[in-house]
């Protein structure tokens, strides 16, 4: 929490200092004739504009300090938000700016409009950057709703970049407010700042994890028919810094597939010998994934990711519901707590071939110490012990008598983990002790 309230203030801090500066140089005109009003206005949403995009870059840079305070599930959420927040300051600046100069000199909007492309340095960038932003949004507002492929998705949001660059120049050539030193020293300041965190977080972290654990896939097994793990190998793997129930984005470098990245969640045990990742057949990239990719095939880990670790749990009980392949991160979670916590999980799947690490969980529950019980609950075919149907609140009831006495994970299909939060928060159960990923991109 105080994380938290150290990031909020320094957000803050910083908008304080984009209106003090604004407030100097434009906060006169407030008082003047309306035009010169609309200017000031124009002007303020300009630098807002410029700061809430800087913002998206942190949101989606992958920052391991903001990671740890929000999720990276909770920062994508907020990006899609501040996403249309950026867009309609982006928007009002150059309207604002064409009313209240227009007026000035006697022109209408549009005139002015042209007035400005044809004499002003720099505008012909910022018409251009203006138009990106507008692409990138009303892409990714249309890839949320029709689930775009994270490529298509990707390639978009590279135009970010290039949108970013042009609208700097723009301001520097222009900006009224930025001919003050000490705001101009501070504006470039944020850009180094956000800037060099995105390639160092991006690009030159991952990249350096590359080199110095040589990433390779040692072999790929298949679970069941739908199901395989791919084992990655390295140089002192073991030493590796990752926790149970995180996720990395997989890219595998390999010709075909070095421009996609999926993200996937680790299923081995911190400490091995090897990162085993476990991917259901549910696209284009994991279905026939055997046949895709190789032993000795380099691999590219951008991570670790997430949350959904036993770090976040606060009772001495816990409970796990896991549905298909949501039992991956469950599975190394469980195993981390086995000895320490009274723990159960209630493993969904809709038949018994479905099950995934049935043999390691009966390993799981039979070490010495193990403080762990498996119930396993089918859709088809369930034969005692196990349960039928699905999980549902006469479940949960019967089965975990004390559930407000525990921490819950849960990890399935979305339309599962929504009717389960759904239900524990409808039990009683604090949001606090309901812990869960999306592991979404858009």
């Amino acid at each position: 929490m105080a994380k938290k309230i150290f990031i909020y203030i320094i957000g803050f801090l910083s908008l304080l200092i984009i209106f003090w500066f604004w407030g100097i140089n434009s906060g006169p005109d407030l008082w003047a004739d309306p035009a010169s009003q609309l200017i000031a206005w124009g002007r303020l949403a300009g630098l807002l504009a410029a700061y809430f995009v800087l913002l998206q870059l942190m949101f989606i840079g992958r920052q391991k300090w903001l990671e740890r305070s929000f999720g990276l599930d909770r920062l994508a959420e907020v990006h899609h938000l501040n996403g249309i927040l950026s867009m309609a300051f982006i928007i009002a600046h150059p309207i604002l700016l064409c009313l209240g100069y227009g007026a000035l000199s006697g022109r209408n909007a549009f005139a002015q409009l042209g007035r400005f492309l044809s004499n002003w340095e720099g505008m012909v960038a910022a018409l251009v950057a203006t138009v990106l932003f507008a692409v990138i949004v009303a892409i990714s507002l249309a890839a949320a709703k029709k689930h775009f492929k994270y490529e298509v998705w990707y390639a978009v949001h590279l135009l970010s970049y290039l949108a970013i660059i042009l609208a700097f120049s723009h301001q520097l050539e222009t900006g009224s407010d930025l001919r003050n030193i000490f705001f101009a020293a501070y504006w470039n300041l944020l850009y180094i700042l956000v800037g060099g965190s995105l390639v160092y977080s991006r690009f030159l972290r991952p990249l350096y994890y590359l080199w110095r654990y040589r990433f390779r896939i040692e072999k790929v097994v298949a679970e069941n028919d739908d199901n395989v793990s791919i084992y990655i190998s390295g140089r002192q793997i073991e030493n590796f810094s990752v926790q149970p129930g995180q996720f990395f984005l997989v890219r595998f470098l390999t010709k075909k597939y070095l421009f996609e990245a999926h993200p996937f969640s680790l299923s081995s045990v911190p400490g091995e010998k090897y990162l085993r990742f476990t991917i259901k057949a549910l696209g284009d990239f994991t279905t026939g994934l055997q046949g895709k990719v190789k032993p000795g095939d380099l691999v590219f880990l951008d991570g670790p990711h997430g949350l959904f670790t036993p770090h976040c749990c606060l009772s001495n009980k816990v409970a796990y519901i896991a549905g298909g392949v949501g039992v991956t991160p469950i599975r190394s979670v469980a195993e981390y707590f086995l000895t320490e916590k009274d723990a159960i999980l209630l493993y969904a799947n809709q038949r018994p071939q479905d099950i995934i690490f049935a043999a390691e969980l009966a390993d799981l529950i039979s070490r010495p110490g193990a403080r762990l019980r498996l119930v396993s609950i089918l859709a088809e075919g369930a034969i005692a012990p196990a349960e039928s149907g699905r999980v549902d609140e006469e479940k949960i009831r019967r089965l975990i008598p004390d559930y407000l006495e525990r921490d819950f994970y849960l990890c399935g299909p979305p339309a599962m983990r929504l009717s389960l939060v759904k239900t524990l928060r409808s039990l009683g159960v604090k949001a606090r002790a309901i812990h869960f990923e999306k592991f979404s991109w858009h």
